[in-house]
């Protein structure tokens, strides 16, 4: 299933115009063109998909469906894909080509990065380029600025100065060898300074709409041990998306990141359990869960650290209250 722009996902043939403001959407009927949906809208597992895979894998998938659509996470509107429609509304269908420079220069700076702070790189960038050219960021604009300027637009985000020259080198590659657009294929995309499997996999899937593998970041990496979808030995995150592969039926390829990434933001994080409000821990879907925040009701103290999440989980509080 395709996942569209501006915080919509296109699923059929009726567009629906999306609102969002926290967890609140209102949707709206455009046209009868196409249909799309929440970004924090997915697609629950068909029943003809279970067959191979972990147990309960769908069990899993699906219960994090429910959960996701109750929650908008940062992933949903500062997410590399979704980053360059919401700095630049519409461009992904105005001129898909800087959408894709914009959504390479997006996934360059987001390792070892929040996506909160990655977006407001971006939106550096693209504001301060648009006093120098009408697109704001191009790859026209972008390669005339030396290293130490696109440090200075970039310099919140982890290893700034790195980036800046795989920056600098990507522009300059892409211009003598592609035309200045992003090629088309993992072969390419991986060999440009700075671009791994994980972002040559999410760029391909949003940006040229081909499905040739996912995209595994440290949230879906860690989750994805947790639940036992991928082995010990899938130490990595490279390792873990061969196993994946192995089994995930591929039509949940492009979803599984976006829709792991948002939950392991805001409800399973890395350094804090909120089994409490999550329904795998409830359900007995999740074997690491903590047990004690299972076993009395959500005190208002605990109300007010969840609230502190980097998202309004004020309906998965209310469900357990």
């Amino acid at each position: 299933m395709k996942r569209s722009n501006k915080d919509v996902t296109v699923v059929s043939r009726k567009k629906i115009k999306v609102e969002s403001t926290e967890t609140v959407l209102k949707v709206e009927l455009e046209n009868d063109n196409e249909e799309e949906m929440p970004p924090n809208i997915f697609k629950k597992v068909d029943p003809v998909d279970i067959s191979k895979g972990p147990a309960k894998w769908a069990d899993i998938y699906n219960s994090i469906v429910t959960m996701r659509s109750k929650v908008f996470t940062p992933v949903d509107s500062q997410g590399c894909e979704r980053m360059p429609n919401t700095i630049n509304p519409n461009i992904r269908t105005n001129n898909p080509k800087i959408y894709r420079f914009q959504l390479l220069i997006s996934l360059m700076l987001s390792s070892q990065t929040k996506d909160e702070v990655n977006f407001e790189a971006m939106k550096n960038l693209h504001h301060g380029l648009l006093k120098t050219h009408p697109d704001g960021l191009c790859i026209e604009s972008l390669s005339k600025l030396s290293e130490s300027e696109i440090d200075a637009y970039i310099n919140k985000v982890g290893f700034h100065n790195r980036k800046s020259t795989y920056i600098k080198k990507t522009c300059e590659i892409l211009n003598e060898k592609f035309d200045g657009d992003v090629p088309k294929t993992i072969e390419e995309i991986v060999s440009l300074p700075g671009l791994g499997p994980k972002m040559g996999y999410l760029f391909l899937q949003n940006g040229w709409n081909v499905n040739a593998g996912i995209g595994v970041d440290v949230h879906l990496h860690r989750l994805a041990q947790m639940w036992g979808w991928v082995s010990a030995k899938a130490n990595t995150p490279e390792k873990a998306r061969l196993e994946l592969e192995k089994w995930l039926p591929k039509q949940y390829w492009g979803d599984v990141n976006p829709l792991v990434v948002g939950f392991g933001q805001v409800v399973c994080v890395p350094r804090a359990s909120n089994c409490d409000i999550c329904t795998l821990a409830r359900d007995g879907l999740c074997k690491s869960a903590n047990k004690k925040l299972l076993k009395g009701p959500i005190s208002e103290d605990r109300k007010v650290k969840l609230m502190k999440q980097r998202a309004d989980l004020t309906q998965l509080i209310n469900e357990v209250i």
